[in-house]
């Protein structure tokens, strides 16, 4: 596990009751079945979702083409955070890829609950540095990495991905066509 996702979920695990209780006031368990838009473009992200069963992700759309940025998993968060911090309307879609169960944390209820409270604001904190240091890393690659080195380090670090996703997602997650990620699979299956 990641150390840093360690880090949060050690300090979830010891929020006070009567902050949990709080908390959990504005939480709301929901299922949605593959296929399924919990956000659209134009649509402002209200809140946070956590996965808890199932494959979610979220793209966008350019020129026709969907390009995928992130795929979540159980206990990931999903979320839009330009339009989730800034409360505008969002550019990206987050779609569910399989069924999916998710817990619907509110906007309005967490801010209440993050300023109310100064450990639910650390955590708030901890989870944006996270996400800040993941997109860090994720554009180096993008920078620094050609085609076949983002497959194979997206193979070490994230094989569910690679496993459980269709060719066209894998392609657009690693903004690469359809034929070079071929090339590279039969290359890698060759070798």
């Amino acid at each position: 596990m990641n150390p840093y996702i360690k880090r949060i979920k050690d300090l979830s695990n010891h929020l006070d009751s009567q902050v949990l209780t709080e908390l959990e006031g504005g939480f709301v368990d929901k299922k949605f079945s593959k296929g399924s838009y919990l956000l659209r473009p134009g649509q402002v992200c209200t809140s946070h979702l956590l996965v808890r069963k199932g494959i979610v992700r979220k793209f966008y759309k350019h020129n026709d083409k969907e390009i995928t940025t992130e795929i979540y998993f159980h206990d990931d968060v999903a979320i839009s955070m330009d339009s989730y911090i800034m409360q505008k309307p969002a550019d990206v879609f987050i779609e569910a890829l399989t069924e999916i169960e998710i817990t619907i944390i509110d906007y309005r209820r967490f801010d209440t609950v993050k300023k109310k409270y100064a450990e639910v604001m650390i955590l708030d904190k901890m989870f944006i540095e996270y996400y800040a240091t993941w997109f860090e890393q994720r554009l180096k690659e993008f920078q620094t990495m050609n085609a076949s080195q983002r497959y194979l380090n997206l193979f070490e670090k994230e094989p569910r991905i690679v496993q459980l996703l269709p060719v066209t997602i894998i392609a657009s997650y690693l903004n690469i066509s359809l034929e070079t990620l071929s090339r590279i699979r039969s290359r890698l299956a060759s070798s």
